[in-house]
């Protein structure tokens, strides 16, 4: 007896290629597409310096994660101590405009706000975020709810 001919032939060896080499290429492209900026010098990376940058970039994210962990832990701790503290501890409200840009809002009631504003900018650009525009409000009167707004890079 003789086939029917109407079996799915298997695919060549050069079908099988191009569609892993698609098929990576559209995984490096939303790999890419998680990753912040990458070009030097105005110049595109190459696909193995992107997975090398993507590394780096994971490991320095992780580090970065782990030592939030441990600073929440540690005012977390303070906080249970000290519930006068918990209740100086500005309410804050973090919005994402477009990629990387962010607008966060804090809302406090700290008597000495000024020194409080500036302390905050101070932690965010340790923590290797860019301010791009802060906004203090003149105070109305001595311990009034104050709002405050910043623009940044992260």
């Amino acid at each position: 007896m003789e086939s029917s001919g109407c079996a799915p032939r298997k695919p060549d060896r050069k079908t099988v290629e191009k569609n892993r080499r698609i098929y990576m290429k559209s995984l490096y492209s939303k790999l890419d597409s998680l990753l912040p900026n990458q070009k030097k010098d105005g110049i595109a990376l190459t696909v193995p310096d992107r997975i090398i940058e993507a590394a780096d970039y994971i490991t320095e994210l992780r580090e970065r994660v782990e030592k939030l962990r441990e600073r929440k832990r540690q005012l977390i701790a303070l906080g249970s101590h000290n519930s006068t503290l918990t209740k100086l501890l500005p309410d804050i409200e973090v919005e994402e405009i477009s990629d990387g840009l962010k607008s966060v809002k804090t809302t406090s009631d700290l008597r000495n706000n000024e020194v409080g504003f500036y302390k905050m900018i101070q932690l965010l650009e340790e923590e290797g975020v860019e301010v791009l525009s802060a906004y203090l409000p003149p105070s109305k009167s001595e311990g009034s709810v104050r709002y405050t707004h910043f623009l940044m890079r992260m």
